[in-house]
């Protein structure tokens, strides 16, 4: 066994072994961990009480920590943890592999019959919707189980009324080759042959084929426009619509489940793109949810996007046209004139100050 299987097996049995560690929040002492030592003072008869004592809201780790570059381990790591804290509200799930074998995962929040999905990283240098996802998933988590306030949002009631659908990274290898570079790809050569529209590695968009995955959705894939026509670091649409396996496990996981509505999280815009003009007419509720989600963000409302030729063969736009539901695509941070990954140590003030109602929203528009 080569060492660095080994050290990673021992990485993983070390966080899995911190994990179980952990009791579950909201869980009874006795459920999580092992029966209290009972000394001569706790047999003592309290003294009565007039009127019970009142009951005080279970305390919750902070799992998530967004303030780092935030890689597919770390994800995993806090995944884990975080359906350890919360057993009842989050399940986890894979929605399939990309192409070089890691699992595409899939968090489910929530216990309610309506349905929500919520898209993060189809594009690599912008790992950061997922830190912006699994920060998402650990707040909510928390304010529902401690029955916090959360702004105007009640979460625990929303959990019950829907459960959110989370794929925080659909591109792993692309995040991989971004923060750790060309030579930890399993296929370094086949990469360095690929064209590259920007300058580094660090600004890599496709996934590990050198296909755009927001470029691969059978929407109007024809006539999409590309500035290359081979794979590329961004760009290239493929030979075909949905040859990636990224793509396919996304479609596969929206024709298996009756979503109310859909959104796709992107950076460098604080811009919210709602509708197209081939199915503007057909879905009544775009314009008001679309409306709601700029008033609670602050980020601009896009106007409807015309041609095709520019908005075809990206996620929001296929799911409107195949189940004729809300979907959008959300830009989550402010543009810099810069293709490289934001300051990941400045991820409140970039992302969440004015982003971390919009799940909230989203739940309460998928509730109705």
């Amino acid at each position: 066994m080569n060492k660095g299987l080994c050290k990673r097996l021992v990485y993983w049995l070390l966080i899995t072994l911190a994990v179980l560690a952990l009791p579950a929040c909201g869980k009874s002492r006795e459920a999580s961990g092992p029966d209290p030592v009972v000394t001569a003072a706790a047999q003592t008869p309290a003294p009565e009480q007039s009127e019970p004592a009142e009951a005080t809201a279970p305390a919750c780790e902070d799992v998530v920590n967004p303030n780092q570059t935030y890689s597919y381990e770390q994800m995993m790591a806090d995944a884990l943890a975080l359906s350890e804290q919360y057993p009842d509200l989050v399940q986890l799930g894979s929605i399939g592999k990309s192409v070089e074998g890691r699992e595409l995962l899939l968090i489910r929040l929530g216990t309610g019959p309506k349905k929500l999905l919520l898209l993060g990283a189809h594009h690599a240098r912008e790992y950061i919707t997922a830190t912006f996802l699994m920060e998402t998933a650990d707040e909510y988590a928390r304010a529902a189980v401690t029955g916090s306030a959360y702004g105007d949002y009640d979460l625990a009631a929303l959990l019950k009324e829907v459960t959110v659908y989370i794929v925080p990274m659909v591109n792993p290898d692309g995040v991989n080759l971004v923060q750790n570079g060309v030579e930890t790809v399993r296929n370094p050569e086949k990469v360095k042959a690929m064209r590259m529209l920007k300058s580094s590695y660090s600004e890599w968009k496709a996934n590990i084929n050198g296909v755009d995955l927001n470029r691969q959705y059978p929407c109007h894939w024809d006539v999409k426009a590309s500035n290359t026509d081979v794979p590329s670091s961004e760009m290239y649409k493929g030979t075909v619509p949905a040859t990636e396996p990224e793509v396919k496990a996304v479609m596969a996981l929206c024709n298996s489940h009756d979503f109310e509505l859909a959104a796709s999280f992107h950076t460098k815009g604080e811009v919210i793109y709602w509708a197209d003009s081939g199915t503007e007419e057909a879905i009544a509720a775009d314009a008001a949810i679309a409306q709601s989600l700029a008033d609670v963000t602050g980020y601009k409302l896009m106007p409807v996007s015309e041609d095709p030729a520019v908005y075809g063969a990206g996620f929001e736009n296929w799911f409107r046209q195949e189940f004729k539901r809300p979907g959008f695509c959300v830009e989550l941070t402010p543009s810099d004139k810069s293709s490289a990954p934001h300051d990941d140590t400045q991820f409140d003030a970039l992302v969440w100050k004015r982003s971390k109602y919009i799940g909230a929203l989203l739940m309460l528009q998928a509730s109705g």
